[in-house]
């Protein structure tokens, strides 16, 4: 027999399932349609209405294997917010435990799991803030240095600029010709191009 008593408030598939009705009008006929869908049940561990044992004050939970009367039997894994009460239990709750993993330095015990995660999520949400700091940090060194070699890049753009201005005002190169007016043809040259008779 494996069971378990809650120390957190659950939401559990049962079995027998329990079921969620919903009645819905069809729009077209006016005829009303019954729909039902398996849902999880939700029990809390420290409200009286949902103990199982009124004696011990608990809500005890079992998968199955030779429940004890009025304990709930749920489908599925057990969690960290199930203490194990037997040492079937207590096996089938060790095979888990690597899943459940939170570091050593967040204590944690019954009913405490769901706190200790969220301690577990800020710890890491602090370090990737951390990097992002870093991060940003970086970025803005690497911008300032990409400014300084543009601004050299461009102060160096400006003087070969300058160069080539100079350039353009002083003497044409050798291999440039001063335009020479077309040669004209003479008028007789025209005339003895003609026909001969």
């Amino acid at each position: 027999m494996a069971r378990w008593r809650l120390t957190e408030p659950h939401y559990l598939y049962t079995d027998p399932d329990t079921i969620w009705e919903r009645l819905e009008t069809d729009t077209e006929t006016g005829r009303q349609v019954r729909r039902q869908y398996i849902v999880p049940a939700y029990f809390h561990h420290e409200l009286q209405q949902d103990w199982t044992d009124k004696e011990e004050k608990g809500c005890f939970v079992c998968n199955g294997n030779n429940p004890k009367k009025g304990d709930i039997i749920f489908k599925g894994n057990p969690t960290p917010g199930m203490k194990a009460i037997d040492d079937e239990a207590i096996a089938i709750s060790a095979k888990y435990a690597d899943k459940w993993n939170i570091p050593d330095h967040i204590k944690w015990g019954d009913g405490q799991y769901s706190s200790a995660l969220a301690d577990h999520f800020v710890e890491q949400q602090d370090k990737v803030n951390m990097k992002m700091g870093q991060l940003t940090e970086q970025n803005a060194q690497n911008m300032a240095r990409f400014m300084e070699q543009m601004g050299l890049q461009q102060s160096q753009m400006v003087k070969v600029m300058e160069i080539l201005a100079e350039k353009s005002k002083g003497e044409l190169n050798a291999t440039e010709r001063p335009s020479e007016p077309d040669p004209v043809r003479p008028a007789t040259a025209r005339q003895s191009a003609g026909r001969r008779f």
